[in-house]
């Protein structure tokens, strides 16, 4: 069942709509979703740099509200000075999602 969007996080903001999805041919879905499963089991360099590039945009965003650097905020964990817990969540999830495209693509981490 397709809800909502189809969005294939390795590739640059590839995402088919359902109405968009829905108003396919059956042979151009097939076509469209397996050029989306391709790209997620084998990402072209120029998907994941891009994929790098916007988890390194989102942390920046919370480095930004929060006003701590992403080092400052895996410090603090421990401590009872971090609130927000969804959040931050979220920014553990790019922080590691970063570390892994690094260390599979051989990609140098930015700052």
């Amino acid at each position: 069942m397709i809800i909502g969007w189809v969005k294939v996080m390795a590739t640059t903001s590839t995402a088919i709509g359902l109405s968009e999805f829905a108003s396919m041919s059956k042979n151009e879905r097939k076509q469209r979703v397996g050029a989306l499963f391709q790209a997620a089991i084998s990402p072209t360099y120029d998907q994941i740099e891009a994929r790098r590039r916007r988890i390194e945009d989102e942390i920046q965003e919370y480095e930004s509200w929060y006003k701590i650097s992403s080092g400052e905020l895996l410090a603090s964990l421990g401590s009872s000075k971090v609130s927000g817990i969804a959040e931050i969540c979220s920014w553990l999830s790019l922080l590691k999602a970063r570390d892994q495209i690094a260390k599979k693509s051989g990609c140098s981490r930015s700052k």
